[in-house]
């Protein structure tokens, strides 16, 4: 309503405004011709004027000089009968008593006296009885001063001002019933609105108990599958252990078979130094035989997290498995690309290869900058997800033929912010079509990584235990699947 009223207000004042521009215009060319002549017989009694001459033309008609205020009257006149509107000139010293200024007019000189630019205000009667009234004052300039000198006028100073009102009321009524449509269709429309909010409200309702119904489902589906979860891993761990056990058999056989012989060199030794001798070398079996102990127990048993030597892990990991990979023909390199030249080595028999490191080029205190990376974790986490990688790998190796290299590549790298471990082997590629399925619970395959399909599941869930800890495959550079973490830092 404030927005219509305002419209219109503004309308009317543009309108007041461009006739008062129109009449001040014509009265400022007015004061520049000085006089004119009108006949006669169209004038009424000029007697405030006392420069009116009479003129009788060659044809006879008398003619009256007339001067700018009068002809200022004259046009308004015939506007006045021709709009139906009221147009004047008025002042607080009037030369023609008619243009004395009635009781609203004295309030917009009195106003405009006091600094304001123009006045206007809104008559109202009746719906059919509306009109506008406006004012705007009117300075002198030199060419008025040929009538007002003698008042002590100077140009600039306010005469007096230009009054005009005229009837709004057609238009006042027009945007007066677009309002109350406006209002009218705003209140349908809000009508609509609510109606379609409380249906709305209704569905939601009815929907959010779904989805709370759902929701609760969920939560029962995710506590089903977190049991599975962790009786998945719990049965991995179990084969881990058994994996472990029969690696310990795999360890200890030839250690015992060892200790018969010298058993049976002490029995038959001839000599006293030959039953010393055989002793201690029964004694270093037995005290190798007690090593494996604490390294086999090392990856199974629970711990506190601790901070660990990413590179001890994986090198006591191989150690495990090393004979079992060597019954088979399967040959371990180590590549190490942390930011300079590739460093590799190839995993031997010789026990003090991953601790003096000093083979070729590859120093233990110089593995591209990886040897003393550490990682925060459970030990018997992180080497059973070693575990499972090179198990699945020794598993891919066994189908190749005889005769068929076996490799098995480990590869330390580093990317971006996060250090991860790569393990590659050359056996059958895995297909397209099953690549996206590896890491599925009870998934797996005839061929290469035949089992039960737990243990890729499984090392992917212990992966996610690290700080920015995870599994995948990749296929990019050779078959591999990588063991992605955040380090905790480094020496």
């Amino acid at each position: 309503m404030y927005q219509g009223y305002s419209n219109f207000r503004t309308s009317v004042l543009n309108k007041a405004r461009d006739i008062t521009d129109v009449n001040r215009a014509f009265g400022y060319w007015s004061a520049e011709v000085g006089t004119i002549y009108a006949p006669s017989e169209n004038l009424s009694g000029l007697k405030y004027n006392s420069e009116t001459k009479k003129e009788i033309t060659e044809q006879g008609l008398n003619l009256t000089s007339i001067n700018p205020a009068y002809m200022m009257r004259m046009s308004s006149k015939e506007l006045n009968i021709a709009t139906g509107m009221n147009l004047r000139l008025i002042s607080d010293k009037p030369i023609n008593p008619l243009n004395s200024p009635d009781g609203w007019e004295k309030q917009g000189l009195k106003a405009m006296r006091a600094g304001e630019k123009e006045y206007s205000r809104l008559e109202y009667t009746n719906l059919h009885n509306i009109r506008f009234e406006y004012m705007t004052p009117l300075f002198i300039n030199g060419s008025c001063l040929r009538c007002h000198e003698y008042a002590q006028y100077k140009t600039g100073d306010m005469r007096g001002a230009m009054s005009v009102s005229f009837p709004v009321a057609k238009e006042h009524n027009r945007q007066l019933r677009f309002t109350l449509l406006t209002i009218l269709a705003y209140l349908l429309v809000t009508a609509l609105v609510i109606r379609l909010i409380v249906l709305s409200s209704r569905e939601l309702k009815k929907a959010w108990h779904e989805k709370l119904k759902n929701i609760a489902e969920l939560e029962t589906e995710m506590q089903r599958r977190e049991m599975s979860e962790a009786a998945l891993i719990h049965k991995t761990r179990s084969s881990s252990i058994n994996e472990i056990l029969r690696m310990v058999a795999h360890h200890w056989r030839q250690p015992l078979n060892n200790i018969g012989l010298l058993i049976q060199t002490i029995q038959v030794a001839n000599t006293r130094q030959e039953e010393d001798e055989a002793s201690v070398q029964a004694i270093k079996i037995v005290r190798e035989m007690s090593e494996t102990i604490d390294l086999f127990t090392s990856a199974v048993k629970a711990e506190n997290m601790v901070r660990m030597d990413v590179k001890e892990m994986v090198f006591d990991t191989l150690k495990l498995l090393r004979p079992e990979f060597e019954s088979v023909g399967i040959e371990v390199y180590i590549l190490c690309a942390m930011g300079g030249d590739s460093e590799e080595i190839q995993m031997t028999a010789e026990e003090n290869l991953f601790h003096s490191c000093g083979r070729g080029r590859f120093f233990c205190d110089d593995v591209c900058g990886f040897s003393h990376v550490y990682v925060y974790g459970e030990e018997s986490m992180f080497k059973q997800i070693l575990l499972i990688l090179l198990k699945n790998s020794y598993d891919c190796l066994v189908e190749k033929k005889h005769g068929e290299d076996r490799l098995i590549t480990v590869r330390f790298m580093k990317k971006g912010e996060y250090a991860q471990i790569e393990i590659c082997d050359n056996g059958a590629p895995i297909d397209v079509e099953v690549k996206h399925r590896l890491f599925e619970p009870y998934f797996s395959t005839k061929g290469c990584g035949a089992g039960k399909g737990i243990g890729l599941f499984t090392a992917q869930n212990l992966a996610s235990n690290f700080d920015g800890g995870d599994l995948f495959f990749d296929d990019t550079n050779g078959k591999c699947f990588v063991f992605r973490f955040l380090p905790c830092g480094h020496d």
